[in-house]
């Protein structure tokens, strides 16, 4: 399986997601296209685009039982 088709699922289900990078930082946001080595992300107010060379790790950003979303430290 590619890296492009396990995002896949994070685009479907257009909720907000936290991405790891190799460089240490933290993006919480969600995952609007996939393209051929890159992802196009949307954090609250502007695009960007990332190299899917320099992820590491994506998970959906936990939520409570309430379906609200936890409090996490990044």
């Amino acid at each position: 399986m590619k890296i492009e088709d396990a995002l896949q699922r994070f685009v479907e289900d257009k909720e907000d997601c936290i991405i790891y990078t190799e460089s240490g930082s933290t993006i919480i946001a969600r995952i609007i296209e996939i393209g051929d080595g890159f992802i196009i992300i949307d954090e609250k107010d502007s695009e960007s685009v990332v190299n899917i060379e320099h992820i590491f790790r994506v998970r959906s950003y936990p939520k409570n039982e309430k379906g609200k979303k936890k409090s996490i430290w990044v």
